[in-house]
């Protein structure tokens, strides 16, 4: 076995293990809606990279996108709430079969949930307007040959956004690690000029890129309004909002839609 396929088997085993917390009928009608039911706070540091990446994305609600690393539909809910149609695909059987479960429960309809590999995807080139990849990169062996894939199957004068954990960023570097926090498995962090050559590489132009979130997902619900206010100062700051979390970029297939 390759060094690449040893990574993504055990990235399946990973996400096949958190899926198995969620296998039963109570969860997948759990939250009232589509949406994975999440405390306050990751609902938060969600809702910021959905908007900032449709925003980034400058695509409109006509448009078809896909979605590169869906997990059990934490971005694709929100997505296909703002698009005519969204296609999501995961490394992962058993967090395409969660995420399905719920779309039928919910009856969204304008979703498919797919099985897939993001340096290998199974769509024709030119396919969509649109590609979104949120915390997906990170954790591909050639994030070169994703990059790629997302360029090819995107229609010329559509738009891709990715994102990734910013390697500059405090928390990444020290702060978690002396919380006594585990990283990620095969975990790659990326500084912006890293992403934007990843993504010029590739073939994308007209590339731009933000620097958001210093909220994590493990704060309290209770503390969402004041992360809200310490989001917006300390993202407006020259110097300080380079520190951020999330390090997002964007960028375009040349070509008239």
């Amino acid at each position: 076995m390759s060094e690449a396929e040893t990574v993504k088997t055990a990235m399946k085993e990973f996400y096949r293990a958190e899926a198995a917390d969620r296998e039963t009928e109570a969860w997948i009608r759990s939250g009232g809606s589509a949406r994975i039911p999440e405390p306050g706070a990751s609902h938060y540091f969600i809702d910021r990279k959905v908007s900032e990446a449709i925003a980034l994305s400058k695509l409109g609600a006509d448009h078809r996108v896909l979605e590169v690393g869906s997990s059990w539909g934490h971005m694709t809910f929100l997505l296909a709430a703002r698009f005519r149609e969204v296609v999501a695909i995961d490394l992962s059987p058993e967090s395409v079969d969660l995420a399905r479960r719920r779309a039928r429960h919910y009856g969204v309809g304008n979703v498919t949930f797919l099985e897939g590999d993001a340096e290998k995807l199974d769509f024709e080139g030119g396919s969509f307007d649109g590609v979104f990849s949120f915390s997906t990169l990170r954790f591909c062996p050639h994030p070169a040959a994703a990059a790629a894939e997302m360029f090819r199957v995107l229609a010329p004068g559509g738009r891709a956004v990715v994102d990734g954990p910013n390697r500059n960023c405090p928390w990444y570097v020290s702060i978690k690690r002396a919380a006594g926090i585990d990283p990620h498995i095969h975990d790659r962090l990326y500084a912006r000029a890293e992403l934007e050559q990843l993504l010029r590489t590739a073939g994308f132009r007209d590339i731009v890129s933000k620097h958001i979130l210093f909220t994590t997902k493990r704060m309290p619900s209770a503390a969402v309004p004041v992360c809200r206010v310490m989001d917006r100062v300390l993202e407006a700051t020259p110097g300080i909002r380079d520190l951020a979390g999330i390090v997002m970029s964007a960028g375009s297939r040349d070509g008239e839609r």
